[in-house]
């Protein structure tokens, strides 16, 4: 039986590194400019959630990441592979969810879409390949509203939260944070005719379609 799979969209894409109500920090004119193309790209962009089978409570799976990929190098972003991180002093062998050029500019991207405790982790390898010269600049992409069944997570706010803590607690130089921006999303699905925010009682409309449909 083919899947259960519905649309979904990206919108209010927006650049934003501020925590609470401290100003904007500043970042490179030359990443100002490279979020700027990528947030125009990736504005409404279409995407697809998953259901395969009623297995796991009818777990969702998106296809946000190679979406996002393909929008970015729809308007002149090309991916570049990076090898043999392990061989790089001090990084361990691990590998960004994008690597993109444009103007002899690259920029390493995490996609984080669900798991809030993993953003410290995209933000340390971020910094660490900056700091190796691999790339020039990072960019760290996380919805305003990741739905579970109990509630929605905003990781747009978290992950500013957290880029302030390494500023102010971690003591982290502010040359190397302002080669980091962290661009948010909201996240919708079309449902029954109309798109919804997503959020718990989306979800569980989705799955409820879902069981209907495999029954």
């Amino acid at each position: 039986m083919a899947p259960f799979q519905f649309r979904c969209r990206a919108v209010d894409i927006e650049h934003s590194c501020r925590h609470g109500n401290e100003k904007e920090p500043d970042h490179p004119l030359e990443l100002l400019k490279c979020v700027e193309s990528i947030v125009e790209a990736i504005q409404g962009m279409l995407f697809h959630g998953t259901i395969k089978t009623a297995a796991n409570n009818y777990q969702i799976n998106f296809d946000f990441d190679s979406s996002w990929i393909n929008a970015v190098n729809a308007s002149g972003w090309k991916s570049e592979p990076i090898h043999n991180l392990g061989n790089l002093q001090g990084i361990p062998n691990i590998q960004p969810d994008a690597v993109l050029s444009k103007d002899n500019v690259t920029v390493i991207v995490e996609i984080e879409k669900s798991n809030k405790k993993t953003i410290w982790f995209d933000l340390i390898k971020i910094m660490m390949l900056i700091g190796q010269d691999v790339t020039d600049f990072g960019i760290l992409v996380v919805p305003r509203n990741y739905a579970h069944k109990i509630g929605v997570w905003d990781l747009f706010s978290e992950a500013r939260y957290y880029r302030w803590c390494l500023a102010q607690y971690a003591k982290v130089e502010h040359n190397l944070l302002s080669k980091i921006a962290i661009v948010g999303y909201t996240q919708e699905a079309h449902i029954s005719g109309n798109w919804a925010r997503l959020d718990s009682s989306v979800v569980k409309s989705i799955k409820e379609q879902a069981r209907d449909y495999f029954s």
